[in-house]
């Protein structure tokens, strides 16, 4: 029934909502893939963002019946499922009154099948013929866009009104109806000068908007994403003005917390979906508005002044300029739709278009990495693992006991049966996988076998790989007794969760049904490095393989693309820093500024008032007289204890004469530049001397500082 009901859903491929391996970021690049080729050649596309009104409450039993029986579904399945849906009560209690109502329409809410249901019904009208519905239709749940594309006008609208009314009309046999409150229609073209009949949904004139919002992303007309970064950073800036409440400048949540929040929180509003808009991070107005956000987060950590630059915050705390990082995930998000087979590779245009699309810019960014754009992934498709033709056996809940056993379990294994040691390595040498095959209870060796496999490979591929050498090599045997021993628990878990996205996973499997499709197959786990001969033999052939010319061929994990993509922002980040970042900033630093930021952000500083203080002293923007004059908040640049010079923070941590002996105590040295005071003194020491000074502390928090 299970697997006849995986087949049933499998419904149209433009629907994205409710299915594995889709996404709203699927959908979003399907319709803005097809609008950017447009706009490319100076066309037009007409896009209707069709909204229903409460579907999932207001559609038809009858709906619902008719989707099911044109599935594949056995009539006895499909009518039990019908008469689930159908036949529901609603019992409302009211002081002593009860009153029990037939429910004579929708969806069951929160029912884990209804979004499937939903799809099934949808299904009917996204397969309707190109007659009934010319131009492109797509849904994500009830969420239903139509592009109508090409250079002319009038063909575009009888298009788009045409599909119009053939929703409409669905819509009521489906006993549902079109908001046209909500319903959008927008042109998007580059093109000035050009005029539209208007357009009529549900008896209702509908005005032609500049932008809608489709799925969370906000699609202007001319696809310069300017709304969209708008209202992802004032919704950024919203949610990060209730954090401060917990926050003041010396008191609140800790800088880890607030790190902690602004990653888990904040970045995720502005990172949503950012492999589709990317192109917006290209204009200086929309860079500006995503690094005030970060900015503002930054200083909420820190507690530094609103005139500290951003760069010099972003270096200080270890978190990356939020234009590379949203650089790296669009490049992560074009990378997942690569995997998944839902990507529209850009063909080159005949001659130079008027835009640049998204997916181009992802690739752009992919280019100088060491990944084959074509080469197979290793990030699949969900599927269901609903065969397994093989029993395992784990360590449990008492692994040492189970240790114990393990060479009993071996020596007790009957004469006849085929046992199998495999394991999987990686060293610097590269990564490789190895297998031995034995029976009479390892006296007689079959084969063994070492292999290379790619370096971008995971150990836990290797694993996999050896486990599936192995069954290959046994496939022809049947009728036998077969176990095969694995150190891997990870990849015994794997083998038997019910989802699988790893191509890696799935050919094992495969491989393991195989076998056990005519051998009685046992996959069991083996305690590593104990002693025991197998392991240790496939163990030295899994490093034999690192270096072994036979290469196998394997997937590109995902783990690895994201690794070159996190090490390339890393990369831009420090290049940004090292032609951007403030010379103050950097003086202070001097050639020791990657230890000094540890010490920073390690547990040494656990408090705001000692974290903020590091902060305004490494960026010079501090409460000083020299950075109070410049920022006109003090008559004076002197120096307020000696009042012979500038009171910078040079001055003040290795030159002021009116804390000579306070220095000699703190630094051991009266005298000292700026650089030997950051090269060679421990940032805790520093604060120490800068709190003992009362120089940078508010009136207010003296009395709270046990400062005497």
């Amino acid at each position: 029934m299970q697997k006849d009901l995986n087949i049933a859903l499998d419904t149209n491929k433009r629907q994205f909502g409710f299915k594995k391996g889709c996404s709203t970021e699927a959908a979003l690049h399907k319709v803005t893939n097809m609008i950017e080729r447009r706009i490319a050649k100076k066309g037009y596309v007409l896009g209707v963002f069709l909204d229903i009104e409460a579907a999932f409450d207001n559609v038809s039993f009858k709906a619902v019946a008719e989707a099911i029986h044109k599935t594949k579904l056995d009539p006895a399945t499909a009518q039990w499922i019908i008469n689930m849906v159908s036949n529901r009560y609603i019992t409302i209690n009211h002081k002593e009154a009860t009153k029990t109502i037939r429910i004579r329409r929708g969806c069951p809410q929160g029912g884990i099948l209804s979004p499937f249901l939903w799809n099934l019904v949808v299904d009917d009208l996204l397969t309707l013929s190109p007659n009934d519905t010319p131009g492109y239709l797509q849904a994500f749940a009830d969420d239903i866009v139509s592009l109508a594309e090409g250079n002319d006008l009038d063909v575009i609208w009888d298009r788009t009104c045409k599909t119009i009314n053939t929703i409409t009309k669905w819509c009521k046999t489906k006993d549902l109806t079109i908001s046209a409150l909500k319903t959008k229609i927008v042109m998007f073209t580059w093109n000035k000068k050009w005029t539209l009949r208007p357009i009529v949904v549900d008896n209702t004139t509908i005005e032609l908007s500049t932008s809608a919002k489709f799925l969370g992303v906000t699609i202007d007309n001319k696809l310069n994403y300017n709304e969209h970064i708008t209202n992802i950073t004032k919704k950024a800036t919203a949610s990060l003005m209730q954090c401060r409440k917990a926050v003041g400048p010396t008191w609140g949540l800790n800088p880890k917390t607030c790190s902690w929040m602004y990653k888990t929180i904040i970045r995720p509003i502005l990172s949503y979906c950012c492999s589709i808009w990317i192109r917006a991070t290209h204009t200086n107005l929309n860079t500006t508005k995503l690094r005030r956000v970060q900015a503002l987060a930054l200083r909420i950590m820190t507690g530094a002044m609103p005139s500290t630059p951003h760069i010099s915050l972003n270096h200080i705390t270890q978190i990356t300029d939020v234009i590379f990082y949203l650089q790296g995930e669009a490049a992560k998000g074009s990378e997942r739709l690569r995997a998944y087979g839902s990507l529209s590779l850009e063909r080159p245009p005949l001659q130079r278009g008027t835009i640049k699309a998204h997916t181009t810019i992802n690739d752009d960014f992919m280019k100088d990495l060491d990944i084959p754009l074509n080469s197979e992934r290793d990030l699949t498709i969900p599927a269901l693992n609903l065969e397994q033709n093989f029993t395992t056996t784990t360590p449990g809940d008492y692994p040492d006991t189970y240790k114990n056993q393990l060479q009993q379990s071996i020596d007790n294994t009957p004469s006849d049966t085929i046992t199998c040691y495999t394991d999987g390595s990686k060293t610097d040498e590269g990564c490789g996988a190895g297998y031995i095959i034995t029976t009479d209870n390892n006296n007689t060796i079959i084969h063994e076998e070492s292999h290379r496999l790619p370096n971008c490979c995971t150990v836990f591929q290797a694993e996999l790989s050896a486990i599936t050498e192995a069954c290959n090599h046994l496939i022809t045997h049947t009728n036998k007794h077969i176990i095969i021993w694995t150190d891997s628990l990870s990849s015994i878990q794997a083998l038997t969760t019910l989802n699988n996205n790893s191509r890696t996973v799935a050919n094992c499997l495969n491989s393991l049904n195989h076998l056990g499709a005519n051998n009685n197959l046992e996959l069991r786990w083996i305690a590593a490095h104990t002693g025991l001969w197998g392991n240790e033999k496939a163990d030295e052939l899994a490093k034999l393989g690192t270096t072994s010319n036979l290469i196998h061929k394997r997937p590109v994990p995902q783990s690895h693309i994201n690794n070159y993509i996190n090490n390339k922002v890393i990369q831009l980040n420090n290049e940004h820093w090292t032609n951007n970042g403030p010379k103050h900033t950097k003086m202070i630093l001097g050639r020791n500024s990657g230890k000094t930021i540890n010490n920073i952000n390690s547990s040494h500083i656990n408090n705001r008032k000692d974290y903020r203080t590091a902060v305004q002293l490494i960026t010079g923007h501090c409460g000083l007289n020299k950075h109070l004059y410049n920022m006109k908040k003090s008559d004076t640049m002197e120096c307020p204890l000696c009042g012979h010079r500038e009171e910078t923070v040079s001055h003040f941590l290795g030159q002021c004469p009116a804390t000579t002996h306070l220095r000699g105590h703190y630094f051991n040295e009266y005298y000292l530049s700026i650089n030997d005071i950051f090269d060679n003194i421990h940032i805790t020491t520093i604060i120490k001397y800068t709190n003992k000074t009362k120089r940078l502390l508010k009136p207010e928090d003296i009395d709270n500082t046990g400062i005497t």
